[in-house]
C-alpha cells in the first residue's frame, strides 16, 4: 500500500519527460510510429531542341515501405484512350535492373511490384497534340518557342486510392527542369526557378498545375494580399500591362462580392498562338488559368478578350472543381449553373469595373436572349440541356445562353423585390457559405441549389426561377424584364433563305447551324444539323448557291427541299424567304422617348 503512494505520485511527471523525450527526438510528433510510411517524388523535365516531337521526365519515387505500388499512368482528362499516344517510350528500374511482372490493370493504372526503397521512371511525352477546341489546352503540345502541358496530363504518379489505403503521406514532391539556356520556367507554383517544390505536397496539387516553358515575358505582384504571377508568349493586339490590368480589374470586381479570394496566389499564362484571327480557348485549374488566343487577332476583338478574361477569373469562384464553389456532377447536369451563371457575371463585372456601360450590357443579353429564343432544344430543363453539353451542338450553346439569361433575369427580379438591397450576389455567397468545395470537399447538387435560390426569391416568388429554368422560358422572361423596367421588342432583321441564321463551315456539306424559330422553314420542320441536298430537285453545291436557286421563286412560293438528318433523306415544302427575328432590351424610358 505506501509501496503504490510515491509511484502514482511519479507518474505524471514520467509522462511528461516520456512526452518531451518523444517529441525531441522523434521530430516533433508526439508518439510518432517509426514505421510511418511517406513518400517523396522528384521529377526532371528536359527538352532537347532537336526532337521536337517530345521531351523527357524522369521521376524518382523514394521511402517504399509496400510489397507493390500502384501508378497512375498520368490523369489526362480522358483525352488520350491509350498509353502509347502520350508516352511512346517507358523504362521502370529499381536500383540498376528493369522491373519485371509489371500488372496493367488498366490503360492509365498499372501495379509495379517492389523489392527495394526506391524506383525511377523514364519516359517521354508527345507533343504532337494541337491545340484545337477538341483538347481545350489540356494535352501537351509544343512549338519553336515553347512547351505548354497541365501538370495532370504528364506527371506519373502513385494512385491517391493505394496512398490512402495503406496510410502512405507524401514528403515532398520537387520538379526540376532542364530547358534550353534561354527558356523560362513558368509554373502555378512559381516562375523563372528551374527547381520547384510542389506546396503542400500532395496528388491533387500537383494534378492541378499548369507549365510552360519557353520564352516568356513574366509578370508579379500583389492585390489585397494575393500574389499575382502572369507570364506571356508571343505578341497580343494590346501591351503586357494592359492585359495585366484587365486581370487586375476582373479579380477586384469579383472580390467585391465575395470579399475574399478562394487562396493565397492566382497563376495565368498568355498565350498568342493560334493562326485563325479570333480562334481561342482557356483552361482553368483551381488557381491558375491558361488564356489562349490568335496571334493574329486585331484591336476590334480586344473588348471580347477583355470578356474572355473576365469570365475565367470569375471560374476562381465559380468553378468546376477546386475552386470554392465546385460542381463536379458525373452526369454534366450542373454545367449551366458554372458557366450559364459565370457568362453573365463576366459582363456584369465589367460594368462594375467601368469599362462597358449598362446599354452594352443589355446589348450583350440580347444576343443572348436571341440564341436562346432560337434554339430548338429551349424548352429542356436547364438539367437536361447541360447532360448534353458534350455532344450537341445546340445544347452547348444553350448551356451558356440560357442559363445566362435566368441569372440576368434573377438578378433583376432579386433586386426588385428587394428593393435593391439583394442580387443574384446574394444567392453565390450563400451557396459558397454552405457549400464551399475548399472546405469540405463538398460538390452541390441540383436540389442544393434550388434550395438556395428559394431561401433567396422565396416562396412568393421561387416559381419564377422554375419557368425559367424549364420550357416556359420565354414567357417568364418578358414579364420579369418588365418588372424591372425593361423591355424586350422584336425588330424585322436580315433577309434569311429558309430561315437559316448561320451554316456550317465552308468546304463541306451545307449544314444548317441555327433556325430562326419564327420562319416557315422551321415550321415546315427544319433544324439545326440539317444537311440541305436539293431545292426542287436541283443540287445545293454551297450556301452561295442557293440564291441562284431560289432568284426566280417568289418569295412565298413553297419549294420542296430535300435534306439529310441522322443519315436518311427527308423532304419539306416550304416558302424560301423569311427576315430573321431579331430583340432589343432597353430601359422603358428610353422607349417612351422614342415614342414621343
Amino acid at each position: 500500500m505506501f509501496i503504490m503512494k510515491p509511484i502514482n505520485l511519479y507518474l505524471p511527471l514520467f509522462m511528461v519527460f516520456f512526452i518531451v523525450l518523444n517529441y525531441v527526438y522523434l521530430d516533433g510528433a508526439p508518439f510518432k510510429k517509426k514505421d510511418a510510411k511517406s513518400l517523396n517524388i522528384d521529377y526532371k523535365i528536359s527538352v532537347d531542341l532537336e526532337n521536337k516531337e517530345k521531351f523527357s521526365v524522369k521521376a524518382v519515387i523514394s521511402g517504399i515501405q509496400t510489397e507493390s505500388l500502384l501508378l497512375r499512368m498520368t490523369a489526362n482528362y480522358g483525352r488520350v484512350e491509350k498509353l502509347d499516344d502520350l508516352i511512346p517510350d517507358i523504362t521502370i528500374s529499381s536500383n540498376g535492373s528493369e522491373i519485371c511482372g509489371i500488372e496493367k490493370i488498366n490503360e492509365f493504372l498499372w501495379e509495379i511490384p517492389i523489392n527495394s526503397s526506391e524506383i525511377e521512371i523514364d519516359y517521354s511525352i508527345n507533343t504532337r497534340f494541337p491545340y484545337s477546341s477538341l483538347n481545350m489546352v489540356r494535352l501537351p503540345y509544343r512549338d519553336e518557342n515553347h512547351i505548354y502541358f497541365p501538370a495532370s496530363s504528364v506527371f506519373i504518379h502513385p494512385d491517391e486510392w493505394y496512398l490512402e489505403e495503406n496510410s502512405i503521406k507524401i514528403e515532398k514532391i520537387g520538379i526540376r527542369f532542364a530547358p534550353p539556356p534561354e527558356w523560362v520556367v513558368a509554373t502555378s507554383w512559381g516562375t523563372g526557378s528551374r527547381m520547384i517544390h510542389v506546396e503542400p505536397p500532395e496528388i491533387n496539387n500537383l494534378n492541378s498545375g499548369l507549365i510552360g516553358l519557353g520564352i516568356y515575358r513574366t509578370y508579379s505582384t500583389r492585390i489585397k494580399g494575393l500574389i499575382l504571377e502572369t507570364v506571356f508568349l508571343g505578341k497580343g493586339p494590346a501591351p503586357d500591362a494592359d492585359f495585366n490590368q484587365v486581370i487586375i480589374e476582373a479579380l477586384n470586381a469579383s472580390y467585391k462580392i465575395f470579399q475574399f479570394f478562394p487562396c493565397n496566389r492566382f497563376f495565368v499564362l498568355f498565350h498568342f498562338i493560334f493562326e485563325r484571327p479570333g480562334q481561342g480557348s482557356g483552361n482553368f485549374l483551381e488557381w491558375s488559368s491558361c488564356l489562349n488566343y490568335s496571334r493574329r487577332f486585331n484591336d476590334p476583338r480586344w473588348l471580347d478578350k477583355k470578356s474572355h478574361i473576365f469570365h475565367e477569373i470569375f471560374h476562381f469562384w465559380n468553378g468546376t472543381e477546386g475552386p470554392p464553389l465546385s460542381r463536379a456532377q458525373d452526369d454534366y447536369s450542373l454545367i449551366w449553373f458554372t458557366e450559364g451563371i459565370t457568362r453573365y457575371y463576366q459582363y456584369k463585372n465589367m460594368v462594375a469595373a467601368g469599362i462597358i456601360n449598362e446599354n452594352e450590357l443589355f446589348n450583350f443579353m440580347t444576343g443572348q436572349f436571341a440564341t436562346t429564343y432560337h434554339n430548338s432544344l429551349r424548352e429542356l430543363n436547364l438539367d437536361e440541356i447541360s447532360r448534353q453539353y458534350y455532344f450537341n451542338k445546340d445544347a452547348f450553346e444553350l448551356t451558356y445562353s440560357k442559363g445566362c439569361c435566368v441569372a440576368f433575369a434573377l438578378d433583376l427580379l432579386i433586386k426588385k423585390i428587394s428593393s435593391g438591397q439583394k442580387s443574384f450576389d446574394d444567392i453565390l455567397k450563400l451557396m459558397i457559405k454552405r457549400y464551399n468545395y475548399k472546405d469540405n470537399g463538398h460538390t452541390y447538387s441540383h436540389e442544393e441549389v434550388e434550395e438556395t435560390i428559394k431561401e433567396v426569391l422565396g416562396d412568393n416568388y421561387f416559381p419564377s426561377y422554375k419557368k425559367l429554368y424549364g420550357k416556359d422560358f420565354v414567357l417568364e422572361f418578358y414579364p420579369i424584364l418588365d418588372k424591372a423596367g425593361l423591355s424586350i421588342q422584336k425588330k424585322k432583321g436580315r433577309r434569311l433563305y429558309f430561315g437559316i441564321l448561320n451554316f456550317g463551315p465552308p468546304g463541306g456539306p451545307v449544314k444548317v447551324l441555327s433556325v430562326d424559330r419564327e420562319s416557315p422553314a422551321y415550321a415546315a420542320g427544319l433544324r439545326s444539323g440539317d444537311i440541305l441536298l436539293e431545292i426542287n430537285g436541283k443540287k445545293i453545291k454551297s450556301p452561295a448557291s442557293i440564291k441562284e436557286l431560289v432568284k426566280h421563286i417568289p418569295e412565298n412560293e413553297p419549294v420542296k427541299l430535300t435534306l439529310e438528318r441522322d443519315d436518311k433523306k427527308l423532304k419539306i415544302t416550304t416558302p424560301w424567304n423569311s427576315y430573321a427575328t431579331e430583340f432589343v432590351i432597353n430601359r422603358e424610358e428610353e422607349n417612351l422617348k422614342d415614342k414621343l
